[in-house]
């Protein structure tokens, strides 16, 4: 067996992946939260045919990692917290199983003839019985992540949804608005956001970090696909995204807020950080010495509006440079479920981010690799 790889030394997300930590696992998977344009039982069959206690055991017990649980997140770690030995592990285990690596090799084309594929490469042709294209999507193309396994799978008639950036960063351009990056940059905290787009709406809760250019985090990333995807239909209008920047609902703001006769800004602060605090009085319109007890009733509610349901002034994101996933690809209905084979090519495996699927933040893109790599893999092997 012969792994093409275009990098010096492959698996360059793995290495980036978790602040270089590399979080390889979910402790618990979330199939109704992935996202994709096929059939959502055929995404579900997939991600459960190498289940998620069986994928612990291959990384510990056959790789030789253990895995520690951050509870505070539910991921799955290398004890190490070293990102690098997930992937030199992976590697020794392929290379111990007799698999052999043929790095700083790009591949260029796909071709059938009456004895199986002919693999065009910078480095010369191979000839082999079967392929498992694993080439990855478009999303942080530094790693070596160009799109050519899906072009090659297009050419090969493969049916491809259109991609778009997933789990990326969005951008908010200040203008008139009243979020100012560059005011709040480095504040951070855990919100609940809301995106919606015609009549179809996604949630999230977790981490939210506002930045130079806009704002990020695992809130942020997990709902981004709906903001990016509202852009790219210029005829109708965009996502609208919306924060509840606390665990308070509009009740118990509403009744801190007429508890006590203090500014109105030192209430906010007791549940958000400081410069948020300003930064959303200012943008319901209430002067910054204004104290609780001299808040109108129309005041109180346009606060109230903001802190629970304050929409974002999002203007666009940070496309593939800095997305984690690549949205979209070759339709699940164009590979066999159970072995991952192509139902155009006989004998052409087809898994990972190339295929139209992706998941939230928390290892859940990692156990869609790890799944149907494992799927394709078998298959192949059975050629």
């Amino acid at each position: 067996m012969i792994v093409v790889e275009r990098t010096a030394d492959g698996g360059r997300k793995i290495l980036i992946s978790g602040g270089g930590r590399c979080n390889i696992l979910p402790s618990v998977l979330a199939p109704d939260r992935f996202v994709t344009d096929s059939p959502a039982p055929l995404l579900r069959g997939m991600l459960r045919a190498w289940p998620l206690a069986r994928m612990r055991q291959f990384f510990e017990d056959d790789v030789g990692i253990p895995l520690a649980l951050e509870e505070d997140t539910g991921k799955l770690f290398p004890a190490s917290n070293r990102a690098r030995d997930v992937r030199d592990g992976l590697v020794d285990l392929a290379r111990r199983r007799g698999v052999t690596f043929q790095f700083n090799t790009t591949l260029q084309n796909l071709a059938r003839d009456d004895h199986g594929w002919i693999i065009e490469t910078s480095s010369g042709a191979l000839r082999a019985s079967a392929v498992v294209l694993a080439t990855g999507g478009l999303s942080v193309p530094a790693t070596g992540s160009d799109g050519t396994g899906l072009d090659i799978a297009a050419a090969l008639g493969h049916r491809v949804h259109e991609t778009y950036p997933a789990l990326t960063p969005i951008t908010c351009e200040s203008g008139e608005s009243w979020l100012r990056p560059a005011d709040l940059a480095g504040v951070s905290l855990t919100v609940r956001l809301r995106a919606k787009w015609h009549d179809h709406t996604t949630e999230s809760h977790g981490g939210f970090l506002f930045t130079h250019r806009g704002c990020s985090g695992p809130s942020v990333l997990d709902v981004s696909h709906v903001c990016v995807r509202s852009r790219a239909e210029a005829a109708s209008p965009r996502a609208v995204l919306r924060a509840s920047w606390s665990a308070l609902d509009a009740t118990a703001w509403d009744a801190r807020l007429r508890a006590s006769d203090v500014h109105v800004a030192t209430v906010l602060a007791r549940e958000l950080p400081e410069r948020l605090a300003h930064a959303l009085v200012a943008a319901a319109g209430i002067p910054r010495d204004r104290r609780t007890s001299s808040l109108t009733r129309s005041e109180r509610l346009e606060l109230v509006a903001h802190l629970t349901a304050c929409e974002l002034p999002w203007t666009g994101d940070e496309g593939y440079k800095k997305a984690e996933v690549t949205g979209g690809g070759i339709a699940l209905t164009e590979v066999d479920p159970r072995t991952l084979e192509s139902r155009r090519a006989p004998r052409l495996f087809l898994c990972g981010e190339i295929l139209d699927a992706f998941g939230p933040i928390g290892g859940h893109n990692f156990a869609w690799a790890w799944a149907t790599g494992y799927g394709a893999g078998r298959g192949a092997e059975r050629c």
